[in-house]
């Protein structure tokens, strides 16, 4: 055969309705097993390619995207850029190249001048975390004013015109929290829970979602309907601290509750800090409920220094990220769902090896 095989030529030459290759080649809908492998044998004769792979061969052009995320924490930044290596290593084959900029905090300037190399690059698409640190308004602008598609990761940014939003539901963070101390505390008497959490101070843009803020919300909104003997008090941090600051502060609020506490929630995104701070403070038995694994997680669930941890699959956001990405480009059209919320999930010490088996996740979503 000459030039490209289509699934038309197999079906033709097999002396076989065009439906049926298709449903042999991409396993869906019924085809005896008998001549399935007779189609798939012949296909591998005959040095069959996906369409999808031809179209790109012909069109003889590399597709670029970018992906723009902060620094801190690196263990979550790190996990994101797991999810977005898988993904680009599917895409690979069909000519997409994949780049992944981290930028240290608030340096917008950096940002919006890595931005503008990648579109003097050649980018088409753009996915990035809409984090108040930045200037945000002026580098969605820039993408505005070039024209380029984009869509929002684990940060929304709602009132721009991004094309899709992946990420967590915060609110649903702070309730599966809420849901799992309030059953935990069920028989306690008189249950007392510390949430941890910090006030935005000197946001760059009041418009960003405050990630906090939604995750306190949750938490309350459960606690006042299920669970409204649990009595729950708020200790607040202080923002632009350094680590050491971070952990004193978190000290101070744990020795300063002199009364019992049966459960501490932590919603702000000082995890090393607050183990630190948790070991130097002498306590009682309690629960205790954070976000995000971080490499240090394990070691504390196997010690009961955590007692759960809320996860929100940052490996998932950025492989979703490069696909929808990829997707939008092949078709031309921007994704039919808006929102795609990664559902959490509740990690402890019992399934926590599950949860860091990157392996695990290439086969999930391969």
């Amino acid at each position: 055969m000459g030039g490209f095989v289509t699934q038309q030529d197999i079906a033709d030459a097999l002396g076989i309705s065009l439906i049926t290759v298709h449903r042999a080649l991409h396993s869906s809908g019924y085809v005896s097993d008998m001549l399935k492998a007779r189609i798939l044998a012949y296909a591998k004769e005959v040095t069959y390619v996906p369409h999808k792979a031809s179209q790109i061969l012909k069109r003889n052009k590399v597709r670029k995207v970018a992906v723009f995320s902060s620094t801190l924490p690196r263990y979550f930044w790190n996990d994101i850029k797991t999810g977005i290596t898988i993904g680009s290593e599917q895409i690979q084959p069909f000519n997409y190249q994949v780049s992944y900029h981290m930028i240290p905090d608030r340096n917008s300037r950096l940002y919006l001048a890595r931005l503008k190399s990648a579109v003097a690059d050649g980018v088409e698409a753009v996915a990035f975390v809409n984090q108040w640190i930045y200037d945000m308004k002026s580098i969605i602008a820039y993408i505005d004013r070039v024209g380029i598609p984009y869509l929002t990761l684990n940060v929304d940014a709602p009132n721009s015109r991004r094309l899709c939003y992946i990420g967590p539901d915060y609110r649903a963070g702070g309730r599966l929290a809420a849901e799992y101390i309030g059953k935990n505390l069920l028989f306690r008497k008189n249950p007392r829970v510390l949430v941890i959490t910090m006030r935005p101070e000197g946001i760059e843009d009041p418009h960003a979602p405050d990630i906090n803020n939604l995750r306190y919300e949750g938490f309350r909104a459960v606690l006042r309907k299920s669970f409204s003997r649990i009595h729950h008090e708020v200790g607040y941090l202080t923002s632009e601290m350094r680590s050491k600051e971070v952990e004193s502060q978190i000290q101070a609020l744990l020795v300063s509750r002199k009364s019992k506490v049966d459960a501490i929630y932590l919603i702000a995104a000082y995890n090393a800090q607050f183990i630190q701070a948790l070991e130097k403070s002498p306590r009682p038995r309690t629960l205790v409920v954070l976000h995000d694994l971080d490499p240090s997680s394990n070691q504390y669930l196997e010690r009961n220094m955590l007692t759960a941890v809320i996860y929100q699959n940052p490996i998932l956001q950025g492989y979703y990220a490069v696909k929808i990405l990829e997707n939008m480009l092949e078709s031309g059209h921007p994704p039919d769902i808006k929102q795609i919320n990664i559902v959490h999930s509740i990690i402890m010490n019992e399934n926590k090896d599950l949860y860091r088996n990157h392996y695990l996740f290439t086969k999930m979503i391969d």
